[in-house]
C-alpha cells in the first residue's frame, strides 16, 4: 500500500515550466550548453549554487525566449534528496538579428 501511494504521489506531483518571451524571433543558435542545463537551486530554490546567467555573453545579439522547467528527472532528484538540492532545466535562445 505504501509503494501505490509514493508512485502516486510522484505522479501527481507535476511537472512545471516558465517560458519569458522578448519580441524578437529566436534562432537556432544559442550554444549546446544553455539547451536543458541544470540550474541548482538550495532549500526548495531558496538559495541559488549555479548564480546568475550571463545573458550578454550566451546571446551577444540579445535573447528571445527563456525556459526553465522542472522535469520529471529535476523532480525526482529533489524528492530523493528532500527538497535540500532543486535543479532546474534551463534553455536560452538568442534573438536572430
Amino acid at each position: 500500500m505504501k509503494r501505490i501511494v509514493l508512485i502516486l504521489a510522484l505522479a501527481l506531483a507535476g511537472c512545471w515550466r516558465v517560458t519569458i518571451r522578448d519580441a524578437t524571433v529566436p534562432v537556432g543558435g544559442t550554444p549546446i550548453e544553455y539547451d536543458n542545463k541544470w540550474h541548482s537551486g538550495l532549500i526548495i530554490g531558496l538559495a541559488e549554487l549555479s548564480g546568475p546567467y550571463d545573458l550578454s555573453k550566451v546571446c551577444p545579439r540579445d535573447w528571445a525566449e527563456i525556459h526553465t522547467e522542472t522535469s520529471f528527472v529535476n523532480g525526482l532528484v529533489e524528492f530523493l534528496t528532500f527538497n535540500i538540492y532543486t535543479p532546474q532545466s534551463v534553455t536560452v535562445r538568442c534573438a536572430a538579428h
